[in-house]
């Protein structure tokens, strides 16, 4: 979990007046970091001060958004909101942007290159690699319904049946 320290919050008019638009009061912003807000980075938004956003809720339960950058005043930490708004109901939806097919080592270093947070991770499946070189062989008859069973499990059958056996090996013997 990130932690940040502030003493207090840095309003000025302006920022306050524009918080203010979007229907949020001073104490509901406030209050949404006091009760650990999710944050993250604001990558649309560089600029010479790190920008952050805030996405929490308010104590109605209604979700809420708040860009802010900390700043340091008189020798304490401050929290600078920029802007603040309820967040649109579509907006909660997760965003199911698909990874494309990379064909070349030029585009997949193009594609990690940028922001990854919206991806659909649900489309990615566990891997495993196995670094240990094969130079043993094993024969083995089983029931038909046995290996039809294993294979149904969607790696290959023979892999499964190493990691089986490997499994086996790793826990130790009864005495």
């Amino acid at each position: 979990m990130i932690e940040f320290r502030a003493s207090g919050f840095d309003w000025d008019e302006g920022k306050r007046a524009k918080c203010q638009k979007h229907g949020l009061s001073i104490a509901q912003i406030e209050a949404l970091f006091a009760h650990g807000p999710h944050i993250a980075p604001d990558r649309k938004h560089p600029g010479a001060e790190d920008r952050l956003i805030a996405v929490g809720r308010t104590s109605a339960g209604r979700p809420v958004f708040v860009a802010f950058t900390i700043g340091i005043k008189k020798r304490r930490r401050l929290i600078r909101p920029v802007t603040a708004r309820y967040m649109h109901p579509r907006r909660l939806l997760p965003i199911k942007k698909k990874v494309p097919r990379l064909k070349t080592d030029k585009q997949a270093e193009a594609f990690l290159a940028q922001d990854l947070s919206g991806l659909d991770f649900s489309q990615f499946k566990p891997v495993r690699f196995e670094f240990e070189k094969k130079d043993e062989q094993l024969n083995m008859r089983v029931p038909k319904t046995l290996l039809a069973a294993v294979k149904a499990r969607g790696i290959p059958y023979t892999r499964f049946i190493r990691e089986t056996l490997e499994r086996a090996m790793a826990t130790p013997a009864p005495k």
